[in-house]
């Protein structure tokens, strides 16, 4: 894990949710159970990640449905698959209690819509939600991290199929170069990109960089 570029303070400052994809811990921690305020809105995707957080003395805890209204935000649920093979699911299941995640997809009148993949690989459902969403940004977690026995989310072959379902959408490359079991790095996929003629249409932030859409 990397070092935060700064406080979790500041970091929190103007949250008014929180979306947990998953619970792993490189999702929740220690650490967040103590720092987040109990009351926040916190958004989950089933029941028993909803109990599990609700247990750390959570009160607002809610799993999201495939549409979720917060304030004048549209949520919506996107299937995730974190792992490439049966060897995989079994070692999530065995050793992080669960494989199952989700993305989810933010849409509000004002704003340009945006699709966050969370930790999947590339497969069918994410596909046909991109088809049928179309949104106008998708960041992915996309360092290709995994185990001997296989991948857990994308990689740079995995962010070129993204772009050929979705050319006109800006992509941002996140999860980059983090957690030690990462194996595509931000030169390779920088690269890859620009081989394919689309690195205008792709953002690979550094650490502690902030974009504005």
């Amino acid at each position: 894990m990397l070092e935060l570029p700064s406080s979790i303070e500041d970091i929190l400052s103007g949250v008014t949710a929180v979306i947990i994809t998953h619970n792993h811990i490189d999702r929740w921690d220690s650490k967040a159970i103590n720092t987040i305020h109990k009351d926040m809105p916190i958004f989950v995707q089933d029941e028993v990640d909803q109990h599990s957080i609700i247990n750390d003395g959570f009160t607002d805890v809610c799993v999201m449905n495939m549409k979720t209204k917060f304030h004048n935000i549209t949520f919506t649920k996107v299937t995730g698959q974190h792992y490439e093979n049966s060897d995989v699911k079994k070692m999530l299941e065995n050793d992080f209690n669960t494989s199952k995640t989700m993305g989810f997809y933010l849409s509000t009148p004002s704003e340009k819509s945006i699709l966050f993949t969370g930790d999947t690989i590339w497969f069918d459902s994410l596909e046909n939600n991109l088809e049928d969403l179309k949104p106008d940004i998708v960041v992915m977690n996309s360092g290709g991290n995994g185990f001997s026995v296989g991948r857990l989310i994308l990689n740079a072959q995995d962010v070129f199929k993204i772009h050929e379902t979705l050319p006109q959408s800006l992509l941002i490359a996140s999860h980059m170069e983090a957690v030690n079991h990462w194996t595509t790095s931000r030169t390779e996929l920088a690269a890859m990109a620009e081989k394919n003629g689309f690195e205008s249409k792709l953002e690979i932030p550094k650490d502690g960089d902030i974009l504005t859409l």
